[in-house]
């Protein structure tokens, strides 16, 4: 009698089957988050078949439990990693915002001593466009830029604009660089500049000044080399004169 109400084998392991395969399936997943789902699933199935069937098969059940518990953890890993990479896009879209802010401002005089040991200082090259680029060795996106600007380092001539790299590196650093890289153009090695240069924490960001000093337009992220040089000979700035924001700080 016992045995015919016994329900049969596959019934008896079905809570435990279940919970190791959503317990492989929250691992498998956890980069989409749902994996943290499956994972809470596998480990109430577990659960649940090791308190109704405490002799039977436990030990896939406690594997399920394990694996679905790594599972909602590499969840929740995930979940971090997409949140700090969210918030630096929102944060870098921000502060390229806040750059643009500066557009119709006469940009603050500053001084820099390039790595060749001469002094550029922004004041001197009145008369002359003047393209200020921030960049870092490591930042991928720079390097892909520099046969842009040594191009148009070739195609405007000297005395019609002056062009600069700016790095908050050391100059060591730089020095080991461009032994390494051919670049047309002066790179100085600066930390201490006036706003808006002194809040650039996205790279590249290039600030581009018209002959009279105004920042005129200014570019953050990777651009094309049509759309450098379209910005670095564009008509001086006709627009009504602005005062510099008065929230510079991010």
């Amino acid at each position: 009698m016992s045995s015919e109400s016994a329900p049969p084998p596959s019934t008896r392991l079905g809570l435990a089957v279940a919970a190791l395969v959503l317990g492989l399936a929250s691992i498998g997943t956890s980069f989409l988050l749902i994996g943290g789902l499956l994972g809470v699933i596998g480990v109430v199935l577990a659960l649940m078949h090791i308190i109704q069937r405490p002799e039977q098969r436990r030990g896939m059940a406690i594997s399920g439990v394990i694996l679905s518990i790594l599972g909602i953890v590499a969840s929740v890993g995930f979940g971090a990693l997409y949140y700090i990479v969210i918030n630096d896009a929102v944060s870098s879209m921000a502060m390229g915002g806040q750059a643009q802010k500066w557009i119709g401002v006469e940009s603050p005089d500053f001084t820099v001593t390039t790595l060749d040991g001469q002094t550029f200082k922004l004041s001197d090259f009145r008369g002359r466009r003047v393209v200020v680029d921030y960049w870092a060795t490591w930042c991928g996106p720079c390097i892909m830029e520099i046969p842009h600007f040594n191009k148009l380092r070739g195609a405007v001539p000297e005395e019609e604009m002056a062009l600069v790299g700016i790095s908050s590196e050391g100059e060591s650093v730089l020095s080991e660089f461009l032994d390494k890289h051919d670049l047309k153009y002066p790179v100085a090695a600066a930390e201490d500049l006036p706003s808006p240069y002194s809040n650039v924490i996205v790279i590249p960001t290039t600030f581009f000044i018209d002959r009279n000093g105004i920042i005129q337009s200014v570019l953050v992220g990777y651009k094309e080399y049509e759309e450098l040089k379209r910005h670095s000979t564009l008509e001086d700035y006709n627009g009504e004169l602005k005062t510099p924001p008065s929230s510079s700080k991010p």
